[in-house]
């Protein structure tokens, strides 16, 4: 089986953890509560079985940028080969699937992940698995 989620918000890495003499805090924690909300509302039952996920990104065209060049962003001509890093997008959206989607990240055998330009900034996963 598969099952396709879409994460309504332009595409966010997992940051380093901030130190300061108060203790350690993430920066991103609003942005993955809300990710986590979406997810819930999309998935509502845990696997626990081995799955392979694919992870589309969808990030924003920057500003300034010509017709022609914009169409061949779209288009898969120009990859997005900018920051953010595609393995840290990955971690983010694992960890926000842990304990909705997935018991723990290490039930995922499987990741095929790419990140690309559009006009609407979004993350698309689909996880599949066999029952």
């Amino acid at each position: 089986m598969d099952k396709k989620i879409i994460i309504n918000q332009v595409p966010i890495p997992q940051a380093r953890p901030r130190v300061t003499r108060w203790g350690t805090y993430d920066i991103h924690q609003d942005k993955k509560n809300w990710i986590r909300i979406q997810i819930q509302d999309q998935f509502n039952e845990k696997l626990e079985c081995p799955i392979e996920v694919e992870m589309n990104f969808y990030l924003k065209i920057p500003k300034g940028t010509s017709k022609k060049k914009k169409a061949s962003m779209i288009n898969g001509e120009i990859k997005h080969i900018k920051k953010p890093d595609v393995d840290n997008l990955i971690i983010l959206l694992l960890n926000c699937m842990s304990d909705i989607v997935i018991k723990d990240d290490n039930q995922v055998y499987k990741i095929i992940a790419t990140k690309q330009y559009d006009e609407h900034p979004r993350s698309e996963i689909i996880v599949k698995w066999e029952e």
